[in-house]
């Protein structure tokens, strides 16, 4: 169904389905909800008198072999309450619902676990109920602030050989990373913030997107380093520069940021100089913690 926006006064309208407005006897002056969901859609609806008749914020999802993919969907469309049943025998209307395969209750508890504020909050071998407490509400700012900091808890991680601390700071990461992908793809698709107090052009999300996919580089990085004396002292330098591209953004500062853009020649004469004397392992790990180094220096010109 498409309807025409007419203008009045300084206002856009649009008139509503007559059948529609029958059914739930409005008139002139009814009040009526309306919801601007993430998405980009409105959602009108009419003020029910019964508190059991509220349409819910909730969704039914069949365990099927999509239902991960529906659910992610749901989830990062604002969804509440998720709601994930098992497959219905055929037959009539007394058909039972069959369990849901303990494989595949495991992998919607493992994407599940990769989304900030959403849980699963009850599980039987028939149903699945996942809430979602609202990722929406953390500032897109907030959330490369996020992304900065779990990379600068890495660097210290590999430098104490904390790996385990190492490996759980990746995982939210990723977590965080995939969150603000959707942030700044939903803005620059629509228009439209996901979080209520961004506050950024599209080029700024532009600029925002490709800061942080450096950022998710270094941490994949680091994930997988091997750290050892030889390279110690190079390693902190890589780290320290690193610590200073951040400074630059948590400050907004163009001349801190210039100044970090700078040093990234300077790094990379030390690191020729230092492989000269280094084993053939140690001499590849300089040449990867050099790729640190430059994704940290096109960080300083996004900043």
């Amino acid at each position: 169904m498409y309807r025409k926006l007419q203008k009045i006064g300084g206002s856009l309208v649009v008139s509503l389905p007559k059948k529609w407005t029958e059914n739930y006897d409005l008139t002139a002056g009814t009040s009526i909800a309306i919801d601007v969901r993430d998405d980009g859609t409105l959602t009108i609806m009419p003020k029910l008198e019964q508190q059991n008749e509220i349409i819910k914020d909730e969704i039914v999802l069949e365990a099927d072999e999509y239902v991960i993919w529906e659910l992610l969907k749901k989830a990062l469309s604002g969804l509440t309450n998720i709601i994930i049943s098992g497959k219905k025998d055929s037959g009539g209307e007394d058909k039972k619902k069959k369990e849901i395969n303990k494989a595949l209750r495991k992998n919607i508890r493992r994407y599940v676990n990769r989304l900030p504020n959403t849980e699963v909050i009850e599980e039987t071998k028939y149903q699945m109920i996942i809430q979602n407490f609202g990722y929406k509400k953390v500032p897109t700012k907030k959330l490369i602030q996020r992304l900065l900091y779990l990379v600068a808890n890495m660097f210290e991680d590999l430098r104490n050989g904390s790996l385990d601390d190492l490996h759980d700071n990746f995982e939210q990461l990723k977590k965080f990373y995939f969150i603000l992908v959707i942030h700044i793809r939903t803005y620059l698709r629509t228009g439209i913030y996901i979080s209520t107090t961004s506050d950024f052009t599209p080029l700024e999300a532009m600029d925002y997107r490709m800061l942080c996919e450096k950022n998710q580089e270094i941490g994949e990085i680091l994930e997988h380093f091997q750290l050892t004396d030889g390279i110690l002292d190079f390693y902190k330098e890589t780290e320290q520069y690193f610590n200073g591209i951040m400074d630059a953004f948590l400050k907004k500062d163009d001349k801190l940021a210039f100044l970090s853009w700078l040093k990234k020649d300077g790094l990379f004469r030390i690191a020729n100089e230092k492989i000269e004397n280094l084993e053939h392992d140690d001499r590849d790990s300089i040449h990867i913690l050099l790729r640190i180094v430059q994704n940290c220096k096109d960080m300083a010109a996004l900043i």
